[in-house]
């Protein structure tokens, strides 16, 4: 016995059900950003302990009258900030770059055929890139006031990926832009990170996510039932 072809109103019907499961697959886990946090307190509380302990030793040298003062505990502590920082940025710049993709992925799966071109067919960094496919082919703009905090964490984490953070190897434009960045500083030789930065940037990232999310389930749900024609 030879089956015919599936009938259109199953295949409608199937569809409808890939759409309607597809909404509830969200790009960032529930407590991602929830458990970054407290990674980021346990590591403050770590750095903050120790370098209490080295301040406090210091004292007690100046205090026994030490003709030389040992230091390099605090050199040893301001080194773990900083690398526990920029850490933090670069671990937020590649979640939001996984959760942009993923993101892609669905609204790929709405659009099907009707997809003009992919992200990776875009010049740019995966960000911009994933955004402009975004706006493009799902009919919404992510505003300047959401984004900016985005542009802000990127170019944080491009001076560390590119220079290390050290600013004798950055262009004076880099300089510029970073010292308006709230949370950092550029009058030393290395770039400096407030613990503040990377708090603001973590909700950054929540917020775009959380606007993404909602507006690939909007799609869906138009792909699902299609507003007639007027």
């Amino acid at each position: 016995m030879t089956l015919g072809p599936v009938p259109d109103y199953l295949k409608q019907g199937m569809r409808k059900r890939f759409l309607a499961g597809l909404k509830d697959s969200r790009a960032l886990d529930t407590y991602e950003l929830d458990l970054f946090r407290w990674f980021r307190d346990e590591t403050e509380e770590a750095w903050a302990q120790m370098d209490a302990e080295e301040r406090q030793y210091i004292q007690q040298q100046v205090d026994s009258g030490a003709d030389e003062i040992n230091d390099s505990g605090v050199v040893a502590t301001d080194y773990y900030r900083r690398r526990m920082r920029a850490s933090h940025v670069i671990f937020l710049s590649s979640l939001l770059e996984s959760a942009m993709k993923q993101e892609c992925d669905r609204a790929m799966r709405v659009l099907s055929d009707k997809v003009l071109f992919k992200p990776s067919e875009l010049k740019g960094d995966p960000w911009s890139a994933r955004r402009a496919f975004l706006e493009r082919h799902c009919s919404f703009r992510i505003s300047d006031k959401l984004w900016g905090p985005i542009l802000s964490l990127l170019a944080v984490r491009n001076a560390l990926a590119h220079q290390n953070g050290e600013i004798s190897l950055l262009t004076k434009e880099q300089v510029g832009h970073l010292q308006k960045i709230s949370g950092i500083t550029v009058d030393s030789g290395e770039l400096g990170i407030d613990v503040s930065f990377v708090d603001d940037s973590a909700q950054a990232i929540r917020e775009v996510i959380e606007f993404l999310h909602s507006q690939i389930n909007a799609l869906i749900d138009r792909a699902i039932k299609p507003q007639a024609a007027k």
